[in-house]
């Protein structure tokens, strides 16, 4: 490169704001440097450059590129800055010798003194007044002595290092371009550490330091266009390693030892694609890998002082993607078959507390606003890779339609931060933490999608992404101290093996494999504090992705999935308190919401066809746990645990169409844990307050159609668990140890279910569910006042919908087999004495069962239904209603049973209902007119209404003839075949009771059977 570019680009870093300062560009081969900046400013960008095995199609012929391996430096222009800077830095010899004139007249003006003092004395003695000048003692001469650092410590330090790499693209611009066998391999290595001292001092030993590993990696890229050729073939690897750990103390201090640490690993990877234009040809078959690294562990500690030993923490690791990519237009071809890797870490960790490895250590006892730690960590991912689009012409990955298909591959490992630690205790504002690791990996893979072509894609992915880890305070014998608060999201937004067709073929094919992790325990202290000790903590896991899904209009549209994926976010939290106030309360919202769709196909006039085989585990939150003993409003509990998958798949749909969806799905979701808390001898201590909600909201195995042909398979085995057992004590204590909780159990599923207008439709599902929400509740309130009070109130709602067939003019065929188990709530057990309100137990299960299932229905069509039904529920909920495809007679209206009153037991365990007091008798209920009263229910209603009821032989014949529509002839004087049976003018009569179809009407009687009990005629 020219020397005058050069110049010119370091020239723009500089003006375009990024300034280097210091020790200027590091070589690529250069070893780990673990001392400090020079100075207390250290600024530097560094680019290492490598061009290599680049080419371009003319229409004269290929040219291939220059290629040029070097590093571009801002070292020219600020180096003369950092010089300039330097006497401010080391000046103490330059400053000694401008002041020595100075000391000179001083050290003559106090010798003077002392002789002139000297005289005094020798006159005093001389007068006999010796006495009066015995305290005259010796004046030093003075001393000056300089700083070593005028800066005292403070340092900024920032490494900016942006490796690019270019290699291997092969560009057709009216001619063919060719790039094969080319191999790249690019590394950087630089290691500073930031080691400060700011210990008893004021506005000394800040540190901030920037670690910032930044490569580029454009590779093996194909770019066909105006009918030229682009073919590349090769392998390209990336490293830069931009380290650092940094160190302070601000012991004893005044606004010293504090760390701003921003850490990015953020590689760019662009590689292994192909692109075409105007009836051109791209292709390329590529690996490439590149892997950054960025900042390292943190150490600080403000002990007995001011404003000392904070931390911030940001280690943000962010790999962005695109590579494996088939894009082609008007009349062209692409192909490619990519494999990719891109790895990022931000932070490190040496051995801290209990030789924990961790990521950032301070301190803060005896401190005022000390030793606090704010920490964002971030693990993402941005990946759009091997994906398949068309217009007017052909595009695959993973060489898709060949012979021998071999899916290509993406990759990341994502790492930021770690454990932290810190203490608070007998200090004020002190050793408090704000944590929130965030694992986010988003991506969109194996994905065809076409107008008026073909687009055809194959991907295999696996992905790691860890964000953080668990974090522990104290604020023991503090104010405001010792309390953390943590959000710890893990979210997988993705889109995979989708096929997606307008007037063409499509079709997306994933595997997939992912890991996502976000912070973890939380534990902390308030012993004999104030405002000390608290948690809250808010884990979400969310694994929410479309995947296996085929759509098309006017064309075929195919999409397959297959994925195993564990998300989990938190871990639980503890924390402790004993003669404290408004101490070691903890809030947890712990959610679990797997929301996905997949195994879907549908079209409009084409058609559509979805696979999806899952396997799902996700976590938030664990269990928690508070102590509040001999406190004041402290160690309470405010739970909110939520399990609620919400997942669609197994459906086909269509309108003029065909549309078929198949999926079997594995799910474990869970939210929270046991909860444990203790308040004796407390007031307002131990309390828990707890709603936990574990439910399921899923739509599966069903089809839909009208002029069209679909089906839906579908087998779903899902288990949702939200919270647990609760324990907790209030013996001794006033309003201590009192349990609230409504066990909530929400579980809506509609599945096996098939609807026909015009049609054929088949729905089949298999369902297995298991949920539990909340546990058995135990505590205690002896010798307390107003403690060891329970208040427990189940909730069940439980629709179902399934195994049900509708036809009109169509063909439904429905298959429903479900079993259903869920448990809400348990076991309540306290003691007490009623005259102080203690050991009351009240628990009021309240729910709902309804099901529809084996239920046809056809008009002029043909639907079956076939179902089975194995549903438990616990506390069994006061309406269930199952409502099925059995024929009732048509005399009889079934009833709702009559709830029965729940025991509630009363104080000290004992019943209000049973062994107890009793519970005032209802009131009865009133009778309908002529239907009949048992003898206990007064005559509330008039009894001498006429009331007849018409035998069933009374009822009315059909006639014997029907008129005929103007201009319709029926020679056979017949009427249409009802469910086999042919009637005829002649025989046309009401078929006996016994007889009578299965129709709509006997559903309606048997669901008002359920509420009445009483039997009657319909005619």
């Amino acid at each position: 490169m020219q020397t005058w570019a050069k110049r010119g680009i370091q020239t723009a870093l500089v003006t375009g704001g990024l300034l280097m300062l210091g020790t200027g560009i590091a070589s690529a081969d250069e070893g780990g440097n673990p001392d400090s900046p020079a100075g207390p400013l250290d600024l530097n960008v560094n680019i290492p450059v490598d061009i290599e095995q680049n080419a371009i199609g003319t229409p004269l012929g290929q040219l291939d590129m220059p290629g040029y391996k070097g590093e571009i430096s801002t070292k020219p222009v600020t180096e003369p800055l950092k010089k300039a800077l330097a006497p401010l830095t080391k000046a103490a010899k330059p400053v000694t010798d401008a002041a020595k004139p100075a000391t000179d007249v001083a050290k003559k003006a106090a010798g003077a003194a002392t002789k002139a003092a000297d005289t005094t004395v020798k006159a005093g003695q001389a007068m006999g007044k010796g006495d009066i000048a015995q305290g005259v003692g010796e004046i030093t001469d003075p001393n000056f002595t300089l700083t070593d650092d005028a800066f005292k410590g403070n340092k900024v330090s920032g490494d900016v290092t942006v490796p690019v790499q270019i290699a291997g693209n092969a560009v057709a611009a009216l001619g063919d371009a060719e790039v094969d066998g080319s191999e790249a391999t690019q590394t950087y290595e630089h290691n500073q550490d930031v080691a400060t001292d700011g210990s008893h001092s004021g506005l000394a030993g800040n540190a901030v330091a920037l670690d910032w590993a930044l490569p580029v990696q454009l590779a093996g890229n194909a770019i066909g266009g105006a009918g030229g050729s682009a073919r590349t073939k090769g392998s390209a690897s990336q490293s830069v390693v931009e380290t650092g750990n940094t160190s302070t103390d601000g012991t004893g201090s005044g606004t010293s030892g504090n760390v701003v640490a921003p850490q990015f690993a953020t590689p760019i990877q662009v590689t292994g694609n192909a692109v075409s234009g105007l009836l051109a040809n791209a292709y390329s078959e590529y690996d490439a890998d590149t892997n950054a690294e960025a900042g390292g562990w943190i150490q600080s500690d403000g002990d007995g002082g001011s404003v000392t030993g904070n931390v911030v923490g940001a280690p943000i690791a962010l790999p962005v993607k695109l590579n494996g990519n088939a894009v082609t237009a008007w009349g062209s071809d692409a192909d490619t078959v990519s494999n990719s890797v891109a790895d990022a870490t931000a932070g490190g960790t040496t051995p801290g507390l209990n030789d924990i490895p961790s990521y950032i250590q301070t301190h803060g006892d005896k401190s005022f606003v000390a030793g606090n730690i704010v920490q964002p960590q971030g693990s993402l991912v941005a990946n759009v890779a091997n994906n398949a689009a068309s217009w007017i012409g052909n595009a695959t990955t993973g060489n898709a339609l060949g012979d021998y298909a071999s899916a290509g591959s993406t990759s990341s490992t994502v790492k930021s931060g770690g454990f932290s630690s810190t203490t608070g205790d007998k200090s004020a504002g002190s050793g408090n933490l704000v944590d929130a690791p965030v694992a986010l990996p988003v991506e969109a893979c194996g994905i065809g999608g076409t107008y008026i072509g073909n687009a055809h894609a194959l991907c295999d992915n696996t992905t790691d992404a860890v964000a953080g880890d668990g974090t522990y305070t104290t604020g023991n014998g503090s104010f405001l101290a010792g309390n953390d608060v943590a959000a710890q999201p893990a979210l997988t937004p993705e889109v995979l093996g989708i096929g997606a067709s307008h007037i063409g073929n499509a079709s997306g094919t994933t595997s997939e494999e992912k890991n996502v992790k976000a912070g973890g325990y939380n534990g902390t202290q308030g012993n004999d504090g104030s405002a000390a000790g608290n948690l809250v903590q808010v884990p979400l896991a969310v694994p929410a992705e479309v995947l296996g899904v085929g759509g098309s209009y006017i064309g075929q549209g195919h999409g397959t999935a297959t994925e195993t994926k564990v998300v989990k976010a938190g871990g639980g939290g503890n924390t402790q308190d004993d003669n404290g106030l408004l101490d070691s309360n903890l809030v947890a919202t712990p959610l679990s919401v797997p929301a996905q769709v997949f195994g879907v196909g549908a079209s409009h006039i084409g058609r559509g066809t979805g696979e999806a085989t899952t396997d799902t585990t996700s976590t938030a939150g664990g269990d928690v746990k508070a102590t509040g003993d001999k406190a004041g409003a402290s160690g309470n509990i405010g739970f909110v645990p939520a399990s609620l998958p919400l997942q669609v798949h197994g459906l086909g749909g269509s309108f003029i169409g065909t549309g078929t969806g198949a999926s079997e799905n594995l799910t474990d979701s869970l939210a929270g844990g046991k909860a444990h808390a203790t308040g004796k001898d407390s007031a307002v201590g131990g309390n828990i307050v707890q709603v936990p909600v574990a439910g399921a909201g899923t739509v599966f195995g069903d089809a839909a159609g009208l002029i069209a042909l679909v089906s839906g398979e579908s087998t779903n085995d899902v288990v949702s668990t939200a919270g647990g057992d609760s324990e907790t004590d209030g013996d001794g204590g006033a309003v201590a140890g009192d349990v609230v909780s409504a066990d909530a159990m929400p579980i809506a599923q509609v599945f096996g279910d098939a609807v026909a207008p015009l049609a054929k439709a088949t729905g089949l599902g298999s369902n297995t569910t298991e949920v539990h929400s909340g546990g058995d509740i135990t505590t205690s309130g002896v010798d307390g006042g107003g403690a060891g009070d329970i208040i427990d109130v189940p909730l069940a709602a439980v629709p179902q919908v399934f195994g049900d067939a509708v036809a009109a003019a169509g063909v439904a065929d429905a298959v429903g087999n479900n079993t259903t188990t869920g448990t809400t709530g348990g076991k309540d057990v306290t003691d007490g004495e009623f005259g102080s309100l203690d050991g009351f137990d009240g628990q009021l299960p309240i729910g709902a069962l309804v099901q529809v299932y084996d239920v046809p229905l056809a008009l002029v069509a043909h639907a079956a239904a076939a179902a089975t039904n194995d549903t438990t529920i616990e506390n069994e909920p006061q309406i269930d209603l199952p409502i099925d495809g059995d024929e009732l007679p048509i005399d009889v209206l079934p009833s709702l049973p009559q709830p029965e009153v729940p025991s509630i037991p009363g104080i000290g365990g004992k019943s209000l209902t049973g062994g107890g007091a009793a519970l005032p008798a209802l009131p009865a209920l009133p009778s309908l007119p002529g239907v009949g009263q048992r003898e206990d229910v007064p005559h509330t209603l008039p009894t001498d209404l006429p009331v007849t009821v018409p035998a069933v032989d009374s009822l009315p014949k059909l006639p014997v003839s029907l008129p005929t529509l103007t201009g319709v002839s029926n020679p056979m004087h017949t009427l249409p075949a009802l469910n086999g049976v042919h009637l005829t003018p002649e025989t046309a009569q009401a078929p006996a009771t016994a007889e009578m179809p299965s129709t709509p009407l006997s559903l309606i009687q048997k669901f008002l059977a359920k509420f009445t009990g009483k039997k009657f005629h319909t005619m």
